[in-house]
């Protein structure tokens, strides 16, 4: 198990002390929802002690809100708020195998090991707390899979390409399976890679595997506004069949595909869909219901 928070988390917002501030006017919105879950067993007080409660999540109605959990204390005769984090609501679609469940010391917060088969996703799972109960290690299930950015930008030029010369390039063509190319001058040509549109996803530490570096080309990209401030919604994948060989990767296996979040004044220009992006990500998602 693991002990965590979710102070960092909102760094990829607006701050844990900027939304605390803006907690009590959450509660007494008029477009605020309110969701009733009972007898969830796991350890909400200070006291450490593990017992069956009636929890009420409070969020808004944007796809992208808080999510505040309150929680009644029998013993104060009052509801208490225990937790709140940044929450997504739906998302990309993605069928996954369970394999490894990180559970959280307060038993209703963890993080999701699954695969498709090729590829380990990692991710903090927002409803954990509704749905633990329903996972078996080893079975599939569909999620909806989201991340929201701590720090991301432009793949920087320097990175798109990189140029082998001489004999460096002769030894690449020659990996490569392919003959040299040679200029007027009969000199080999640089044998160029092309990285402006490559697909990557790394999972930063073992401790925070809810945490990513990615590098990933724009597929679509929107403005939105939450928290009284604006974001891009960017549509990215985190994995991409390479389809290159049957016996190296199954190509009926699906591309991976997350709407990302990111504050706008990461960019000094507005993104296109000509943009590759790489950076730190907080990747999140929920069970299909």
């Amino acid at each position: 198990m693991a002990e965590k928070g979710h102070k960092n988390d909102w760094e990829t917002l607006i701050g844990f002390m900027e939304f605390v501030k803006t907690l009590p006017t959450l509660l007494h919105k008029d477009s605020i929802l309110v969701d009733k879950e009972e007898e969830v067993n796991a350890i909400f007080f200070d006291d450490g002690v593990q017992s069956t409660e009636t929890v009420f999540t409070i969020s808004e109605k944007d796809d992208l809100s808080p999510l505040v959990f309150l929680v009644e204390n029998k013993v104060r005769h009052a509801n208490e708020i225990v937790c709140f984090y940044p929450f997504v609501r739906g998302g990309k679609k993605v069928r996954l195998q369970i394999t490894e469940i990180k559970e959280w010391e307060n038993k209703y917060e963890a993080i999701i090991y699954a695969t498709n088969g090729e590829v380990t996703i990692s991710f903090f799972d927002t409803k954990y707390f509704k749905n633990k109960e329903k996972y078996k290690i080893g079975n599939e299930y569909t999620f909806y899979l989201n991340a929201l950015a701590y720090n991301v930008h432009f793949l920087p030029e320097d990175k798109k390409r990189v140029s082998h010369e001489g004999q460096d390039a002769a030894r690449w063509y020659a990996m490569m399976g392919q003959e040299p190319e040679y200029d007027e001058k009969g000199k080999i040509k640089p044998y160029i890679m092309d990285f402006s549109k490559t697909v990557a996803y790394l999972p930063r530490h073992e401790d925070f595997y809810d945490d990513a570096q990615i590098q990933a080309p724009i597929i679509s990209v929107e403005k939105i506004s939450a928290f009284q401030t604006e974001f891009y919604k960017f549509k990215i994948k985190i994995w991409q069949n390479p389809n290159l060989d049957p016996d190296f990767c199954s190509p009926n296996i699906p591309d991976i595909y997350v709407d990302l979040y990111t504050k706008v004044d990461f960019f000094e220009r507005t993104p296109t869909t000509e943009d590759s992006l790489e950076g730190f990500i907080w990747l999140q998602g929920y069970l299909e219901e």
